[in-house]
């Protein structure tokens, strides 16, 4: 018992110097911007070494992209998973926008840089973040094969073809919003609701 509750104690500590690392990382990416953001000044910063840092991520570019990874996938599922399951399949898609978009109007300047960074990246987490997207697309499209059951959608439609078109709506969206100052949700909101119901008026009955 006493091994498991030492390894379970070595486990929280560790989790906690990763984020205070991350925390740490996203205060300095905001009031610096990333390319001005060095590991001396992160390690400074989080109270750790730069040995310690170089355990939980091998460069600065990899602590952005795990964070960001983690918590637009957290962000992402709760959307999902709490969509309230008796609304209309356009109601449902019109929650998930805005609990996403809400995220973003949180932190726009550190968001940016996160995206940016995040869109256009190579290598080791590129399949991540694909699967990450595909795996949201396919739980959207479930909610419309759903709806389709329920008689609100054409029988001939698939599901994840429009749950795909509507994504990349959403990621329109997404952009035009990180370059305003600040990320309004409503307006994103406002700008993407008709490009999705030109979709969906060739998909409800």
């Amino acid at each position: 018992m006493k091994d498991n509750d030492d390894l379970s104690l070595r486990d929280r500590q560790k989790n906690e110097t990763r984020q205070q690392i991350q925390d740490a990382a996203r205060v300095l990416i905001t009031e610096r911007g990333f390319e001005k953001t060095t590991m001396r000044a992160l390690a400074k910063a989080a109270g750790v070494g730069l040995g310690t840092i170089s355990l939980h991520f091998k460069d600065k570019k990899s602590l952005l992209l795990a964070s960001f990874h983690e918590e637009i996938g957290c962000v992402s599922m709760e959307a999902i998973e709490s969509v309230p399951r008796d609304e209309p399949v356009r109601e449902q898609l019109l929650y998930i926008l805005r609990e996403i978009y809400g995220y973003y109007s949180t932190q726009t300047r550190y968001l940016r840089v996160v995206v940016k960074e995040a869109l256009f990246t190579r290598g080791e987490w590129r399949e991540p973040f694909d699967l990450q997207i595909n795996v949201a697309i396919s739980l959207m499209g479930e909610l419309i094969e759903a709806a389709k059951e329920r008689g609100e959608v054409k029988p001939d439609i698939n599901g994840e073809q429009v749950a795909a078109l509507c994504w990349g709506l959403y990621l329109n969206g997404l952009i035009d919003g990180l370059k305003q100052d600040r990320f309004d949700p409503e307006a994103q909101v406002a700008k993407v609701v008709p490009l999705w119901d030109i979709v969906l008026g060739g998909v409800l009955v």
